[in-house]
């Protein structure tokens, strides 16, 4: 039985500690794993980016413990969920708050959701309205890996918050997006999907610009640009990414989240007829 742990919680306090000690009080034998605790606090939405990349990849069943939750102790609902990947079959849990970051990790409405309305299978009945990740979320975690059902936990419910991630505009000119993440070495991970790319820039070529930045062509990898020069790639999530061979694109070219990046289309016709009437 697999829980992993996203949160925005840090290490330098016992947060993180606390919830994995209530969930091993309940299960002994459940196996944690940390996804991240260095969401930056009350950012939903870099949780649920983080998380998407990473969540599918675990088997069937596993349950992801998601605390991201500005609105701990008001009327936001605590929620268990049950999604499955876009395209998939494979179902997998979710235990967190219900502001919309579960939403966010696929396309796919929950197969069946619950408010988490039975104190029994929480830490204690008189949960403490700041700290639901140990109190709430985190028992009820260690009862779904304990093979406890989501109709145990709580009341079936049809209405979940939603958010959604900005989508690019794409015509036969070029594609319009912005950049949703920015890792730690600085590249920066738009909404641009190769698929998207792909289905409009036929046998032409691509220019990409980044704030002040153009860049010429799509790289395969980091290394087909010379040290310290921007480049554009489809990264492992699928997305164009914008970056610098070993540097920091976001600092070296002034890009964060909600930039906008724009890829123009061109045929060497184009180009030419271009350059004719700038001269």
């Amino acid at each position: 039985m697999i829980v992993t742990l996203t949160t925005d919680f840090g290490t330098s306090d016992g947060y993180v500690a606390a919830m994995k000690g209530t969930m091993l009080g309940i299960r002994p034998d459940v196996r944690m794993i940390d996804v991240t605790h260095a969401v930056p606090p009350q950012d939903i939405m870099e949780a649920a980016w983080v998380l998407r990349q990473a969540a599918w990849t675990y088997p069937e069943g596993t349950v992801h413990l998601v605390v991201v939750d500005p609105g701990v102790g008001t009327t936001r609902r605590p929620l268990a969920a049950r999604f499955r990947p876009t395209g998939s079959d494979r179902e997998h849990l979710f235990v967190g708050p219900d502001n919309g970051l579960l939403s966010l990790l696929t396309d796919e409405p929950p197969s069946r959701a619950v408010v988490l309305d039975r104190p029994e299978f929480w830490r204690t009945s008189r949960a403490s309205r700041t700290f639901h990740g140990r109190d709430v979320f985190a028992p009820v975690a260690a009862h779904l890996a304990g093979g406890a059902t989501l109709r145990e936990l709580g009341s079936v419910t049809e209405e979940t918050s939603s958010l959604r991630w900005p989508l690019p505009i794409a015509d036969a000119q070029g594609v319009e997006g912005s950049i949703l993440h920015v890792d730690r070495y600085g590249n920066c991970v738009t909404n641009i999907q190769r698929e998207t790319v792909e289905a409009h820039q036929a046998d032409r070529s691509v220019k990409v610009y980044a704030g002040s930045t153009i860049i010429r062509g799509i790289s395969e990898t980091y290394g087909h640009a010379a040290v310290s020069e921007p480049l554009a790639l489809f990264g492992s999530s699928g997305a164009l990414e914008v970056s610098v061979n070993k540097g920091n694109a976001s600092q070296l070219l002034s890009l964060s989240r909600g930039a906008p990046v724009r890829l123009i289309f061109e045929t060497r016709s184009e180009r030419a007829r271009r350059f004719a009437e700038a001269a």
